[in-house]
């Protein structure tokens, strides 16, 4: 085991023992949970002595800032350009260290929805909702961030539920800047192979047949805001559509 000081500080402080078995130590493990492809070749990114980043790194740093929940798109969209910029290494270490916080806040939420039973099979579909007033809502406020969260909620609870895996998930969240409106994301069955998916269409017919005011202004077709009012018939209406 390693010591907390250890695990918990910085790589390049760690002692040099531990550094030179660190990786054999996280693949062991992760063959013991299932976990494929854990280690995997990137390209690397140095200057001199400085610090190294993958790709993976930058990946993480760029979308943390472009989701980032306390700018607006135009910020976001520039402070993501400029982490790209080579000369601003503190920006992708801000980066890292953001979506290291934003991994450790998705854990907690997917553990809370099974912990809590919130996750809801309704027949044709699992969903869950981040009820109003949580602490957590404006982590999740960006649409990207929900649909992630979606995508490891339907990993965690398929692995103790079989029969999920054949159905979509669903999650809701009201949005924190704008409390008349919740935002409603979907993805596939685990068992299914691909990103593709109807629920978007779904989500429009649903709400063109209870007269919802929703709005899909996404690049991703399953992404949708509605009114909160509108939220509970919306459902209803999407259960007796996937049902038939």
């Amino acid at each position: 085991a390693v010591v907390s000081t250890q695990s918990t500080g910085n790589y390049a402080s760690m002692d040099m023992e531990i550094r030179r078995e660190v990786r054999n130590w996280i693949e062991v493990t992760a063959q013991r949970y299932g976990l494929d492809d854990i280690s995997y070749s990137s390209f690397e990114l140095q200057y001199g002595f400085k610090n190294k980043f993958c790709a993976a790194d930058v990946l993480h740093a760029v979308s943390a800032a472009l989701t980032s929940p306390t700018l607006d798109t135009e910020a976001a969209f520039l402070r993501a350009q400029d982490t790209l910029n080579r000369n601003n290494e503190q920006l992708i270490h801000a980066g890292i260290e953001q979506s290291k916080a934003f991994c450790s806040s998705l854990l907690n939420q997917v553990q809370a929805f099974i912990d809590m039973k919130q996750v809801v099979c309704t027949g044709p579909f699992v969903y869950a909702l981040i009820q109003d007033g949580s602490t957590e809502l404006e982590t999740f406020a960006h649409p990207a961030r929900l649909i992630q969260l979606c995508r490891y909620l339907c990993e965690a609870y398929c692995a103790t539920t079989r029969k999920a895996a054949t159905l979509p998930f669903i999650i809701a969240a009201a949005q924190p800047l704008d409390p008349d409106y919740s935002c409603v994301v979907g993805v596939p069955p685990l068992s299914v192979d691909s990103n593709k998916s109807y629920l978007g269409r779904a989500f429009q017919q649903a709400a063109d047949r209870v007269e919802a005011v929703v709005e899909f202004d996404d690049f991703e077709p399953s992404v949708m805001r509605i009114r909160s009012e509108d939220k509970a018939k919306f459902f209803d209406a999407l259960t007796a559509l996937l049902v038939t």
